[in-house]
Parts: C-alpha cells; structure tokens; sequence
C-alpha cells in the first residue's frame, strides 16, 4: 500500500528530526572539543595528602616511607615539597610498597623529612627553586599582551661547562603548564654553569592574556621566547640554549623558523614535543573513544572559534628548515603526543637530532624514569654544542658564530 504523503510525513520529519539531531549533536561535541583545544583556562593540578610515615637506614640509603596515593605510587621519581622556604626532596622509584603505603629511596635533599611531615608529592613540580637549593630571582618580562612571569637561576660560578654571565638557558613550559615543570632540570643547568630564565608565556597561568584568551598553539608564543631571548641578550648572554616541554617545544620550533633572533641560539633541548596538531586531534578522538570523523569538524570549528592556523603549527612539514642541532627526549609510553612524531621527525632530520627515547614514560617523564642517564645525556649535549669554556669565549659575537653556531 502506498502512504499518502499526510501519512508519510510524520516519518520524513522524524527522518529529518534525526538528522537534525545528529548534526547538532556532531557540531556540538566538536564545539565543545575545539573549545577545550584552545581555550587558556587557570591551571589546578590536584595536591594529594601525604605524609612521612617513616625514615629508616637501609643498605646504606634513606628510605622513606608515605601515604599511598595516585602520585607517590606513579612509576619513576617524584619529588617532595613542604611548607618551608628551603622544603624540597627527590626520592627514587617505588621499591615496596602495601595498600596504603610506598617506599621510596632518597635521592637529593630531605634532612628535615621525618614521620608525621605533611608533604606535596609530583612527578613535576611544586614550588619554586629554593626546594631544589637554588638561588632565584622573579622576574616580569614585557610581552605584547601584558606581564610574562619570570624565574631567573644564576648558574654556578667556577663550573667548568659554561659563564653563568654569558651562557643562558631560556626554558618554555607546555600547554596548560607551569614554570614550576622546569624545576626538575634546573640544577643541572645550574651545577654546569648556565644560568636558567623560566618564562610564562600569554595567556598561561599568571601571564598577560590576549582578547580571546586562546592559546595559538605556538603560531604566537613564539614571540614571547622572542622577548625573552632579547632580555637575556640585552643581560649579557652571548650563549643561548633553549628548552621546550611539550607545546614549549612547538614554540621553540616556531621561534626556529621564524624569529631574526634565531641565529643566537647555539643548541635546542626538547622534551615531549608536540609537532603536529592535527594528528594530536585524531589521536585524541580515538583516546577518548570519538569517532574519528570528528577530528576535522574539530579543526575547522577550531579554526572558526579561533582563527587557529594549523599549517602554521605543523612542524613536522618544516623539518627540512632546521639549521641547530636538537637534543630530543620523548617516551614510548606518552599518550598526549606519540612517540610516532617524534620518530617520524628523526628520521627526517637524523643529521640533527640526537633523539632519546625512554622506554615507558609517559608525557614529560622522561627524566623521572631515568634521571642518571637524562642528565648525562643532557651534560654531553651540552658539552658538544658549547665547547670547552676558553674556546667558547673565544669564539663569542664572531660572524661565522652568528650565522651557523655549532651547525
């Protein structure tokens, strides 16, 4: 029998309704994803309760003992912060461990831990560098979109790699980071003798914000490494590293390729890059168990939110442009930016990077599941790039320098 049409509307308007809603559906989730891809909200990362349980003396090394919670029980090291101006310990991995307790060996600092101390476990950072024994300055650089909270580190004087008068690191968090992630390599730098400026960068946590508050994903950051890397030359830096973590890397790379500044720089560190955001939608899509079409209605609402340029932050496509030496850490196991990036950009440009990657780590971890050999890595790198220190001084402000050092 054949419907009339009064009959078969109802059906072609619920068909209609259903697509309707389907469409809506789509473009509201992928609303709601690409407000969250951009979107500079304030940082709250969780403090777990935690307290010492117990020291004891065992095998010659300090175990301490502590509450058992997602952070003190997390794989590699962490480290301790509590309430005192100097407060700050490192302690190894979990060696033992029951139902509600941990053991950890200690690695660095920890004379004033003792049972019943209240204290804040990370695996990245907490606090300033006084927890790490640091001597530290705060600093507000000028950027175009307001104040860019500053640490500054002096390196240590009479070390044999670097001047801490002349030789500076200029350290970028990642997305939705803090100066604080830096605390873990910071006494490396120091103990070699470069001096560390750790900077906020727009619309981060305590840092100017643009009109729409939304992180460019390094189309734009870049020229906040830009101030910071012309405050450190107008300071008397004449030899400057740069280190990245996460979309810091993204900004390191953008400043790479973009700022006239660029030629000053004489080695690169990143850890944990992320290269190419569109694979990082994809990838994300499929973590959170989306369906894979989402992942351009994502861009391109992203880009209508935002005006976000995603050729622009697609640096694997620019690996052809690099020109300094890259020292490259990143973990097999992170699942905010994959490993595959970073090997696919190795194999781009093996005559550049010397990559290191860390079996099991997660997303910035690298150096927690292998501190002996992250910082040996680092100090080699170092070495290599900078030279010995008569010869660096040597060798400052001449042209060949400013137009291809250490390449």
């Amino acid at each position: 029998m054949t419907p009339t049409p009064k009959s078969s509307f109802p059906v072609f308007a619920r068909v209609l309704l259903g697509v309707g809603l389907g469409v809506a559906a789509t473009l509201g989730t992928g609303w709601y994803f690409a407000d969250g891809l951009v979107h500079a909200r304030p940082v709250k990362r969780p403090v777990y309760k935690t307290r010492v349980l117990a020291v004891s003396h065992e095998n010659h090394e300090t175990m301490i003992q502590l509450t058992r919670n997602y952070a003190t029980a997390r794989a590699g090291a962490v480290t301790l912060d509590w309430d005192a101006e100097d407060g700050g310990s490192l302690l190894g991995p979990v060696v033992e461990g029951g139902s509600k307790w941990v053991k950890r060996p200690l690695l660095r600092g920890g004379q004033y831990l003792r049972p019943g101390l209240a204290v804040r476990p990370s695996s990245v950072g907490l606090g300033n560098p006084a927890g790490r024994g640091l001597i530290f300055d705060n600093l507000v650089l000028s950027g175009e979109h307001g104040p860019l909270p500053a640490w500054f580190v002096p390196g240590k004087e009479g070390a044999i790699g670097a001047d801490p008068q002349q030789d500076w690191v200029i350290i970028m968090h990642g997305y939705q980071g803090l100066r604080q992630d830096a605390l873990r390599f910071l006494p490396t730098y120091h103990d070699f003798g470069l001096s560390s400026l750790v900077v906020t960068y727009r619309n981060a946590h305590g840092a100017g914000r643009t009109p729409q508050g939304v992180y460019r994903l390094s189309a734009e950051e870049w020229e906040d490494l830009e101030v910071a890397v012309q405050y450190a030359r107008d300071h008397g830096a004449r030899r400057i590293v740069l280190m990245g973590l996460s979309m810091g890397g993204s900004i390191t790379l953008a400043f790479m390729r973009r700022s006239k500044l660029a030629q000053y720089v004489n080695a690169v560190v990143l850890d944990s890059p992320a290269l190419e955001w569109r694979e990082l939608i994809k990838h994300f899509a499929v973590r959170l168990r989306l369906p894979v079409f989402l992942a351009p209605i994502v861009e391109k609402l992203t880009t209508l939110k935002s005006g976000q340029d995603f050729d622009a932050v697609d640096h694997l496509s620019h690996a052809h442009v690099y020109d300094r030496h890259m020292l490259i850490f990143h973990g097999s196991a992170d699942d905010t930016v994959p490993v595959s990036q970073l090997d696919r950009l190795f194999e781009a440009r093996p005559d550049l990077i010397e990559y290191v990657r860390v079996e099991g780590a997660e997303h910035l971890r690298n150096w927690n599941m292998d501190i002996e050999n992250y910082e040996r890595r680092l100090r080699q790198y170092l070495s290599r790039m900078l030279g010995p220190l008569e010869a660096q001084h040597s060798e400052i402000n001449t042209p060949s320098q400013k137009e291809n050092p250490n390449v």
